[in-house]
């Protein structure tokens, strides 16, 4: 008998983009839409078993925390997900954020050469938009520095910053200068070294 958590892996998932139904995709397959950045939380779907359409971001079966368990069971279908390309590390740093016309704070919660995954206080900004991110100094590096972004997806999240913020950002790095990728290897060194000792 296979685990409840994941008795849906089997149904075939359809997409609503404007009026039109795409569809139907295997479970992986919408699993691997997700990490290109082609499938967004907020974007609609559907499944035999379901009673509307929903937002993807509050499906259960594409909830982190089920995607997370997903991995760890060695279940084969997680083999969609895309292998990382780049060390990263898991860590809070808190920065400030400019969109041209405002500025806000929030905290980078995972971070690697190419990009990052941000906690930011501002609801409304939307894949494709660019942003100017500082991080601020750590424990695992002396120095601030700043980054070029462009946003690439936006997830919701349980954690928030306040009443305001509920946002994850996934954004790439699109230009930085030496010292900020100094900076970034620095801070991914010195994370991997502490979790060892940490072990």
């Amino acid at each position: 008998m296979k685990p409840a958590a994941f008795k849906k892996q089997e149904s075939k998932w359809y997409i609503l983009r404007g009026e039109n139904k795409f569809g139907p995709f295997e479970y992986g397959a919408m699993l691997a839409m997700i990490q290109k950045a082609e499938l967004f939380d907020y974007n609609y779907i559907w499944a035999t078993g379901m009673e509307n359409w929903a937002m993807l971001g509050e499906v259960e079966e594409f909830s982190k925390d089920r995607l997370a368990l997903l991995i760890q069971s060695k279940d084969p279908i997680s083999h969609a997900f895309l292998q990382r390309g780049a060390d990263r590390a898991d860590v809070k740093i808190p920065l400030f954020a400019h969109s041209d016309q405002h500025f806000f704070d929030g905290d980078c919660v995972s971070i690697s050469d190419n990009g990052a995954l941000v906690l930011l206080n501002n609801p409304l900004l939307l894949p494709g938009q660019n942003i100017l991110l500082h991080f601020k100094s750590t424990e695992f590096t002396e120095n601030s520095f700043n980054v070029y972004a462009q946003i690439v997806r936006k997830n919701f999240s349980r954690q928030r910053l306040n009443v305001k913020s509920g946002l994850h950002y996934a954004v790439r790095f699109t230009e930085m200068q030496e010292t900020g990728k100094k900076e970034i290897q620095t801070l991914i060194k010195n994370y991997h070294e502490y979790r060892k000792d940490a072990v």
